[in-house]
């Protein structure tokens, strides 16, 4: 026992006193518990740590629970009190009954620690107790116990903590009505109103009551909306919110809001939509959708221009436009082009008809991004004359405008109304005659509609733009062709693999990639030799999708391409792909000299069994970000205890100087 007494001594090596300690492993002898106890009080966690591990391996509960409990009083050692704290509520239920012992101390810390110790284990033998520490004489060990009682939800529990809410005790009610509200028992809801009328409770009590959302308590809490504390009006905001949340019908919350606020809410809730506070703009912006008056569509469309609101004003302008969607029609008519679009997008999620007419003259506004909208908008309305104006739209000088009419054609054609073909000038085969246009950008996105539709009819004519000598057009067909996803569409893919572009070639490999279809890896494997470094990572990439052991050694031999590139690609492939022959060969790169090539390694070693040790050399890696690969690798991989990984990474944390490599190791061992 000496030796590590006197090691435990050595002030300056932390590595010294931990190995002290673990000296002291399997030593079953009433002098180790006293020196791990001692130890339990060293400055360094890790020592610390040792000291209970050992503790709870090694020991009976009884042996050295005095001790554990006797740390809790060392005022000017915060170290070792947390220890015996964390060492006790692992403990669990195991120490319910000598901490119940303990409490009767004079020191008001300890009474506190105890209560709080004893409330993580929610043990029924504790709550004697528990309502015992009600009535004690420091204000923070009630509290406490108040807190900690309405984690258990007994219904004596509620009793005491009901009693304690109507005693007037601010320092212990305050907390009486949380614990009341997360408890949930309904009984507790009269003492709650009638705790209302007094201002400092009302914060905690609108929120237990939030927590009930009780329709009939409502009459008593939307009166605080008009409350003289800014604060209270806040919490009721807030607390009516939840009431939606939690399946209150609206028609009940609004009825109430009328009833009481009368014409007023509108203004109190718009007020409240300006708040500083977000949550309680957002509640109030929804509470406004909730009322659906007109009154608000003016009020909620000057906050769209906040854009963390934008999508809660959305949300709003649509419910107040459900029933009559004829209400927003005024709001389009506003000068800013911001706006402008964010009705457009309100409207098109209304899906009315009543938008017809200005979405068509939207589809000619100078503004691109508007052009879009109405798109989008008008494929929504249904309506049928649509389609011409769509079909415009795929000529527009703008990319997006495109996009949206390929998006709003095909949704026409095949959602709304999949019976179309032949009708309203829109079948596959009007497309297919535009791929014969002039005008390349037409003939390009005619032929994704056509892939959006899936139209097996069309894929001869898709396979024939396949020689089409504008490039755009060419990855518009092989990106149809992938939609499609029939025989003859594949085969015609595969003779994508040998266009002469290069951009072609990847957008064909990468969807086979994304097709997964059987039979197609040897079309990809003789892209690994193509001259074009992109070309190879997407014919990698694919075959890696494909999860094809076959192609192993094929793409092994990329693993010394020139491009890195290539290389790191490839290593994520064989990741994916798994097998042993692909993990050794992994290990094998973690010896390059390139440290992207190692942190790659490391991370595409991840998914294999027994590679822990492969990897624990490179926590002292000189590059910090292949220590950080290595951190996030052996992290997943620590266990609770002990173990070397575990040993390693604490050794590192003692060490490491990177901030972030620091923070990363602090949570893997959760410090």
């Amino acid at each position: 026992m000496q030796e590590p007494e006197n090691l435990l001594d050595s002030d300056d090596v932390v590595e010294v006193r931990r190995e002290a300690v673990e000296r002291l492993k399997g030593v079953i002898s009433d002098d180790s518990i006293g020196l791990l106890l001692k130890a339990m009080k060293d400055v360094s966690w890790r020592v610390r740590k040792t000291a209970v591990d050992i503790l709870l391996d090694d020991y009976p509960i009884e042996a050295y629970i005095n001790g554990l409990i006797d740390l809790l009083y060392i005022d000017d050692n915060a170290g070792a009190r947390n220890s015996a704290i964390e060492t006790l509520i692992k403990l669990d239920k195991k120490t319910t009954l000598f901490l119940i012992e303990a409490f009767n101390t004079q020191n008001r810390d300890v009474r506190k620690f105890i209560i709080d110790v004893l409330g993580e284990f929610r043990d029924r033998r504790s709550l004697p107790l528990m309502l015992e520490a009600l009535k004690d004489e420091d204000d923070n060990v009630r509290a406490s116990a108040v807190e900690h009682l309405g984690k258990i939800g007994e219904p004596a529990v509620v009793n005491a903590l009901i009693e304690i809410l109507e005693s007037g005790d601010l320092w212990t009610s305050y907390p009486a009505a949380d614990a009341l509200g997360r408890i949930g028992d309904r009984k507790a809801i009269p003492s709650l109103i009638k705790a209302l009328s007094t201002k400092t409770l009302r914060e905690p009590v609108l929120k237990a009551l939030g927590r009930f959302s009780v329709p009939e308590t409502l009459k008593n809490i939307v009166p605080l909306l008009e409350e003289s504390s800014k604060t209270i009006q806040e919490e009721a905001v807030r607390t009516i919110k939840s009431f939606y949340h939690n399946g209150v019908k609206e028609e009940l919350i609004v009825e109430e809001m009328k009833k009481i606020s009368g014409d007023r809410i509108i203004d109190i809730l718009v007020a409240h939509a300006w708040s500083a506070k977000p949550e309680v703009r957002i509640s109030a912006i929804l509470l406004l959708g909730l009322m659906r008056d007109e009154r608000a569509l003016a009020p909620l469309l000057e906050l769209s221009l906040e854009e963390d609101l934008a999508e809660d004003v959305k949300r709003a302008l649509v419910f107040i436009g459900k029933d009559k969607p004829e209400v927003i029609l005024p709001l389009f008519d506003t000068v800013s082009p911001y706006q402008q679009r964010f009705i457009c997008e309100v409207a098109g999620e209304l899906a009315s008809p009543v938008f017809y007419d200005i979405f068509e003259g939207l589809i000619k506004d100078d503004d691109g991004h508007v052009r879009a909208l109405a798109a989008l908008g008008i494929s929504t309305t249904g309506d049928l004359r649509a389609i011409e104006l769509l079909k415009k739209l795929l000529s527009d000088e703008y990319e997006d405008v495109q996009e949206a009419a390929v998006s709003a054609l095909s949704g026409l054609f095949s959602s709304a109304n999949p019976d179309l073909s032949g009708k309203a000038g829109l079948s596959p085969d009007d497309l297919i005659k535009m791929i014969g246009s002039r005008n390349p950008v037409l003939r390009k996105n005619a032929i994704l509609v056509l892939g959006k539709l899936g139209a097996v009819a069309a894929v001869s004519a898709l396979g024939f733009a396949l020689k089409d000598d504008n490039i755009k057009v060419r990855h518009a067909v092989v990106k149809a062709l992938s939609m499609i996803r029939s025989d003859e569409s594949i085969r015609y893919l595969t003779l994508a693999l040998t266009d002469e572009n290069a951009d072609i070639r990847v957008s064909a490999a990468l969807s086979f990639g994304l097709i997964k279809r059987k039979g197609i890896a040897e079309s990809l494997v003789l892209l690994l030799t193509d001259a074009d470094d992109a070309v190879r990572v997407a014919a990698v990439k694919a075959l890696g999708e494909l999860g094809d052991k076959t192609v192993v050694r094929r793409l092994i031999k990329l693993l010394s391409d020139p491009n890195g590139f290539v290389v790191a690609s490839t290593m994520e492939s064989l990741s994916r792909i798994g097998g042993e022959t692909s993990k050794n060969e992994l290990a094998g790169m973690l010896s390059s000299h390139d440290n992207e090539i190692r942190r790659t390694a490391i991370k595409a070693l991840a998914p294999f069994n027994d590679v822990e040790n492969i990897i624990l050399p490179y926590l002292n890696d000189p590059d910090w970000a292949t220590r950080m690969a290595a951190v996030e690798v052996l992290g997943a991989r620590v266990s609770a205890r002990g173990g070397s990984v575990r040993v390693e990474l604490e050794r590192l944390l003692d060490k490491e100087e990177d901030s972030v490599v620091r923070k990363a190791v602090e949570e893997c061992l959760d410090v």
